[in-house]
Order: structure tokens, then sequence, then C-alpha cells
């Protein structure tokens, strides 16, 4: 009789979450005097006890969290974001109109810190280096990118962006859009983030992914998911992630999800948008009441997705969208 093969555990990865910096040293990141004064940054700064961190400066605290929780969760892999600038028409950075940085060098020293931490950089196309930054980014092992559409006031479906978006096919680097209406820092405009506006890019054939998946608010005044559902239909390259669905306010988005037919299931991967903790209110059903992973925030959110069915692929289908080696093992 021959010996059972035990199947390979299928990855779990975050592929959205995130870091902060304060300010102390800009060049790393920063938030600006007005996101730093906002009601919902001091009442984040407050519920999240983060001041108790290990660290000189709230910058070090912000790591030193990160780091912990990531080593602790029961994750393979968390993808954190960087954030780039707000740039003039003319390709200038405009300090003055960022309210959120997070720098690509910054991002990409934290994997030297772990080895769970993957690099996801951020580029504003409108900067006048972009393709360099392209480029440099993925020469340094980086192959996921984010464009803050609203809060970097980036609308995708302009031409004058090809050449970045055919660059980024080229070099296998999966672009991240953030879709849906955003609510945490100061934005451009809410309707760069409307999924249709992802048009552009995936005609020139990469990996696109729709962050959040149009999801909005229950109190917001449009609902921008039924125009990523329409996307998802019409593009097979185009994925989606489950970042902030599991927050209070957007607590119908799971359910609307995984709805769906199995074609827009199977291209949903898992995102938490760590720090921003989830919410067990409205899953209690799923979770129970207190469950051991309320410790952890990726940990609680990961547990609560993984209560909805998104299909085989969902925690770990990232891995082989940016050609990560951990994939390679899976097969």
């Amino acid at each position: 009789m021959c010996p059972q093969v035990e199947p390979t555990p299928k990855p779990l990865v975050d592929a959205h979450a995130h870091i902060f910096c304060w300010g102390e040293n800009p060049h790393d990141g920063f938030f600006s005097e007005r996101t730093r004064r906002s009601w919902l940054t001091r009442l984040m700064i407050r519920l999240t006890g983060i001041r108790k961190e290990q660290g000189e400066t709230l910058s070090e605290k912000f790591r030193s969290r990160l780091l912990r929780q990531v080593a602790e969760s029961r994750l393979d892999f968390v993808a954190i974001l960087a954030q780039d600038a707000v740039y003039r028409q003319d390709g200038s950075r405009d300090d003055s109109a960022t309210h959120f940085y997070v720098s690509n060098d910054y991002v990409l020293d934290l994997v030297e810190r772990s080895e769970k931490i993957i690099p996801c950089c951020s580029i504003n196309p409108i900067r006048r280096d972009a393709l360099g930054e392209l480029d440099r980014v993925r020469e340094a092992g980086c192959r996921l990118v984010k464009i803050h559409t609203a809060i970097q006031g980036v609308d995708p479906a302009l031409a004058a962006f090809d050449e970045f978006y055919r660059r980024a096919a080229e070099l296998g680097v999966v672009l991240m859009f953030h879709t849906g209406y955003e609510h945490s820092c100061t934005v451009r405009s809410q309707q760069f983030a409307d999924p249709a506006q992802l048009e552009r890019p995936l005609g020139h054939g990469g990996t696109i992914v729709a962050a959040h998946c149009g999801t909005c608010a229950f109190f917001d005044r449009e609902d921008q998911y039924p125009s990523f559902v329409e996307m998802m239909r019409r593009h097979d390259n185009l994925y989606g992630d489950t970042a902030v669905m599991a927050s209070l306010i957007r607590w119908r988005s799971l359910w609307r999800l995984a709805a769906e037919e199995p074609a827009v299931r199977a291209r949903i991967l898992h995102g938490s948008d760590y720090p921003f903790p989830p919410s067990r209110l409205p899953y209690l059903c799923r979770t129970g009441l207190f469950p051991p992973e309320r410790s952890n925030p990726l940990d609680m959110d990961l547990r609560v997705k993984q209560s909805f069915d998104f299909g085989e692929g969902y925690t770990g289908k990232i891995l082989e969208l940016i050609g990560h080696e951990a994939a390679e093992r899976q097969e």
C-alpha cells in the first residue's frame, strides 16, 4: 500500500495592510497636521493604546506593533502598503496637499525586519519620475504597487498614464487601485475611485486589483459596488480584495460579495486594511462572543472572512499573481 501524502496547506496571506508614520522623520513618512488633529486619528490613537508600545516615537511604536502582531499572527505573509504623495499637474510633489505619506524605502526596509512581510510600494503616476520609480522598486523586489486614486488625486482613466500601465504589465507588477468611498483621510475626488475608471489600465493586459471591491459605507450617497461586479464580469485580469469589509460601516459587504457567482468570488483576495480593526459585532453568530483570535486584529479579520465562501484560493492567490516563491512551492 502506498503511503498517503498529506496535501500542502494553503498559504494564509493578507494582501492589504498598512504601516503609518507620525512624521518625526518626514523622509520616512508623515501625517499632516490636519490629519494628526482629526477626531478619527485621535480616536484611533486612544482606542488602540499605541502609546504603550515599545519605541521612543509614535512612528517607532507603530512599527513595533506591526512587527509584533505580524510575527504572532497565523498568517504566512502580509503585504504592507506604502503611500505616495500628492503631485501637482507638472509632476512636482505637493507636500502641502499630502495628508498621509509612507515612503517606498520605508516599506522595503521592513522586509529586512520580517520574513513574513511582502512589500507593496506606492507610485502616483502623476509624478515626473513615475516610470523610473517603477523600475527601481521592481529591481528592489517589489511586484505589487498601490495607487490611491481618491487621496492621491489620480484618475485611472487618463491616457497620460498609458506608458505607466504598459510598463507595469511588462515588468509583471500587479497594480492595486483604491476603489469605493474613502473616509480615513482628505480626499481629492471620490469619483476617481469608481471601479469603472479602471477600464484603461485593464486594457493593457496587466493584473489589476480593485482594493475594497468598490464597497462604500451604508451612509455614502453612492454605491460603487455594482460597478465593481460589472467590471469583474468583463475583465478576467481584474481582482478584488476584502480590505476594510469587516468594519461596522461596511457590514453588508461580505454578505453581498459571498453571494456573487463563482467566477467573481474566485478572484477575491484576502485583505484586512490593518491597523484598522475588524468589528466582531455583525459576525457574532460566525465567530462566537470570545473567539481566541480577538487578541490579534490580523487573525480576527481572517477569522471573520474565512467564515464566508470566497473559494479555495482566497487566502493565497495573491502569491500567484506576484510570482512569489511560496506559490511555486504549493504546486
